[in-house]
């Protein structure tokens, strides 16, 4: 029994899956590549893997460590330029989650498509869809990450609020400078109603969707921000703190308060 192998039909196979796959381990470990880069560790995958295919070696314990081993690691470095570190091995890794993912979703469709351009074309259109669900798993881990609950004192009133520590907002009192956190008009009517204003001012800013804006300054008793880290629960607490009131009932749908990316 023999099969017939079509060398310049398998470097291109393999050329474009490798590809595939470097331009979505680069994403999943956060290491951008140029398209130059990504093209020669893809094309340099795809020679020594027909070149493993074509030159006959005497033991399979050596071919196994050739294609699953040794190509691979020599792909990734010359495509993202790491060290002989651990960023080299989660590459490793993911490169074979990649592969486990997108060989799994074209394997589904791969009896249907005769032709290799039609191939080609999924698998790029599989590619899409990879990178999107992973950025969206990704915004959603991070989210989790700057999740906490904060406790907001104004005099003998308390509020609890979930909170979001949002890198977009770098909002600071003017004069003083000191960060300045947003809450929604329903918390602060919580906290302020038929209590004394104290250091009421506006600040400027802008958002996406709205060119410009104002909103009242407010200054808190105290406030304290809880946040989980592992395990563990980390306290953080603030004097004085200076809040400024949005628009809207509340800041986002699931939070009542948007932190200050400095905190």
């Amino acid at each position: 029994m023999y099969y017939e192998l079509y060398v310049d039909v398998f470097f291109l196979e393999n050329f474009m899956m490798d590809a595939l796959l470097l331009m979505l381990t680069g994403r999943m470990i956060r290491c951008q590549a140029g398209k130059g880069r990504i093209f020669f560790g893809a094309a340099l995958g795809a020679f020594l893997t027909c070149a493993a295919v074509l030159i006959p070696v005497p033991y399979l314990l050596i071919r196994l460590i050739l294609f699953y081993g040794g190509i691979n690691l020599l792909m990734l470095k010359v495509c993202f330029q790491t060290g002989w570190d651990r960023t080299l091995l989660f590459a490793w890794i993911f490169l074979y989650v990649s592969g486990f993912l997108l060989g799994g979703a074209l394997g589904m469709v791969r009896p249907y498509t005769g032709n290799l351009g039609l191939f080609f074309f999924l698998a790029f259109f599989f590619y899409l869809i990879l990178s999107k669900i992973w950025d969206l798993l990704e915004a959603r881990l991070q989210t989790e990450e700057y999740r906490c609950r904060v406790i907001l004192r104004v005099k003998e009133r308390k509020l609890e609020a979930e909170a979001l520590i949002d890198s977009g907002n770098r909002l600071r009192e003017p004069g003083s400078g000191r960060p300045v956190h947003i809450i929604g008009r329903k918390a602060a009517r919580v906290l302020w109603q038929d209590v004394p204003l104290r250091s009421l001012h506006y600040i400027s800013y802008h958002s996406v969707g709205k060119e410009g804006g104002v909103m009242p300054l407010l200054e808190a008793d105290r406030m304290e921000i809880h946040k989980k880290k592992g395990n563990k629960t980390q306290d953080i607490i603030i004097e004085r703190p200076v809040v400024a009131v949005c628009d809207e009932e509340k800041v986002t749908e699931e939070y009542d308060m948007i932190l200050n990316l400095n905190i």
